[in-house]
């Protein structure tokens, strides 16, 4: 009887440790931000978050500048979301931060999203939950709820800890700090003392591997416009210059454009650069204020020249 009882009260306790340790939050590779996450739902190895392939759901995480809360927060307005064509669950002012839930549909889905936006420690940390229709059973609006609101950040990682993750070396980083590292390729560098991505206060490199088809030397041109356009959001760039170059001993193109800072109005030059490769392509983009930008391009270029595979 005693032998029976002790065995039911181990059998307690283990549950009651189990349940603590899923409760603990979960931080994919590289990133200071994570969550408890729903079952079903592991750490995705192609974006900073965690998903269900299976079920097309999952939660991506984001580290922004903490300058960019307001402008970030915002976009989670009443008027914007329903400006938006979405349908608004609930929408909460926390401490630091705001919670929303909001249905919405794209083309022939309906997905539901929750969202969390909160300062922390020195950053602007995002969280968003997607899920369709079809996986509602499976993350229901409280689930969803609670994930998002366990949003965590955890101390700076160390460089070494950073470079690591990424499927490539750096050899040289040009004076340059890396911030962020992803599995995926992605690496976010900056050049000064502040953890900060905004151009107008230090310079800014992105490095990241995108998959797909390398375009045809004629089209090489307007895949590296389309790229660049797709990936910035300053108004008014103009394009100072755009050619064929070698880089890292590959085929490879440079734009080199100018541009405003929308707040500021500090003129800002940005480079991109693409190496094309058999499984996809390098690409590089660089910006920062006009009058650093003699001394901080040959970094840039010291930078993008350092990259090899491990």
């Amino acid at each position: 009887m005693v032998g029976s009882l002790l065995l039911r009260t181990l059998v307690t306790l283990l549950a009651l440790m189990a349940c603590a340790q899923a409760a603990e939050p979960v931080f994919p590779e590289g990133s200071r931000l994570g969550l408890v996450p729903p079952a079903g739902m592991q750490p995705s190895r192609s974006f900073q978050g965690f998903e269900d392939p299976e079920r097309r759901a999952a939660i991506f995480l984001a580290e922004q500048a903490a300058e960019s809360y307001a402008k970030i927060a915002g976009d989670f307005s009443l008027a914007e979301m329903r400006a938006g064509g979405m349908e608004v669950i609930v929408r909460e002012e926390r401490p630091g931060g705001v919670l929303a839930g909001v249905r919405q549909r794209i083309g022939p889905d309906l997905i539901t999203k929750w969202a969390l936006v909160a300062r922390m420690d020195d950053i602007t940390a995002v969280a968003i939950a997607v899920v369709p229709e079809s996986a509602r059973t499976s993350y229901p609006d409280a689930v969803l709820r609670a994930a998002v609101a366990s949003l965590t950040v955890r101390a700076k990682l160390p460089v070494a800890q950073l470079i690591a993750l990424l499927p490539y070396r750096i050899d040289d980083l040009g004076g340059f700090r890396l911030m962020r590292a992803s599995p995926d390729g992605t690496a976010i560098l900056t050049l000064g003392p502040k953890d900060t991505p905004l151009p107008v206060e230090q310079p800014y490199l992105m490095i990241a591997l995108r998959p797909g088809t390398a375009p045809q030397p004629e089209d090489r041109d307007r895949f590296a416009q389309r790229a660049l356009a797709s990936f910035t959001s300053f108004r008014g760039t103009r394009q100072v210059s755009s050619e064929e170059i070698r880089v890292g001993g590959a085929p490879g193109h440079e734009i080199i454009a100018e541009s405003r800072d929308q707040k500021t109005q500090d003129e800002l030059m940005m480079v991109q650069w693409l190496r094309f490769g058999t499984a996809g392509y390098l690409q590089v983009f660089g910006i920062a204020r006009k009058d650093a930008w003699e001394a901080v391009l040959p970094r840039m270029r010291a930078v993008r020249d350092a990259v090899e595979r491990k």
